[in-house]
């Protein structure tokens, strides 16, 4: 039933929000108030009666999708991954050719490298502190492999690939991407661009790609030593 229009102005008020929301919304309603309090006050500081609040539920809510806090980080720990592969898959190709493998390496690189500096206190919560090894948990990185498998079966399809192993080729990009992340996560030391095209490189590589290399940085002029150029003729003079 609608609520009657204001006897002042004759509009109708505003209408009110339901109390009631559908399972998969209150969720990560949950999830998202969950992430804003364990990133702020740290896991030993944080409770569920803390979640509720930010999440603007009642306590016992929390309990009615997660039994315990141990039930809240792996829900977390999930949404993490969830979004971690989303980042990973291939934009929507529009009506343009599907992008050569060295394009997608690249591209899968960046975009790991861009979500893991956004969430790195959320990462450093959720498994560091947690005392949470991803790497050693069989479905932490499923969705992740998925995507990776893709790129790698696509590559062999079309001939760009040369490995003799895709299992082994896809376990090599998996975890020695991560390494990567996590050491330029807690470690930053290259810039974005460097960092990105050095590391699509050298997966390139490893994979034995044969297409196509993936765009680089031109060099600078007198920025590295060719044998050649002004800085070699001065030492000779020298």
């Amino acid at each position: 039933m609608s609520s009657p229009p204001d006897s002042r102005t004759g509009a109708a008020p505003p209408a009110r929000r339901p109390r009631r929301q559908p399972a998969d919304v209150r969720r990560e309603q949950i999830l998202d108030g969950a992430e804003r309090v364990l990133v702020e006050r740290g896991l030993g500081a944080a409770t569920m009666a803390d979640v509720a609040e930010a999440a603007a539920v009642a306590k016992g809510t929390v309990y009615l999708y997660f039994e315990s806090r141990t039930e809240l980080l792996a829900g977390l720990r999930a949404r993490y991954f969830e979004r971690f592969a989303a980042m990973l898959g291939d934009p929507p190709d529009e009506g343009r050719p599907r992008a050569g493998t060295a394009e997608r390496v690249e591209r899968l690189v960046a975009a790991a490298y861009d979500f893991a500096r956004a969430n790195h206190a959320l990462h450093h919560m959720l498994f560091h502190e947690a005392g949470f090894g991803e790497v050693g948990h069989a479905d932490a990185f499923a969705r992740a492999r998925a995507v990776m498998a893709d790129l790698v079966e696509a590559g062999r399809a079309s001939g760009e690939l040369t490995v003799a192993d895709p299992a082994l080729a896809i376990d090599f990009l998996l975890h020695g991407l991560h390494g990567v992340l996590v050491e330029a996560t807690h470690h930053p030391r290259l810039p974005r661009r460097r960092l990105v095209a050095g590391v699509t490189g050298l997966i390139c590589q490893a994979l034995g790609v044969t297409g196509p290399a993936a765009p680089t940085r031109p060099r600078a002029p007198g920025s590295g030593s060719t044998g050649r150029g002004p800085g070699r003729e001065r030492d000779r003079r020298a």
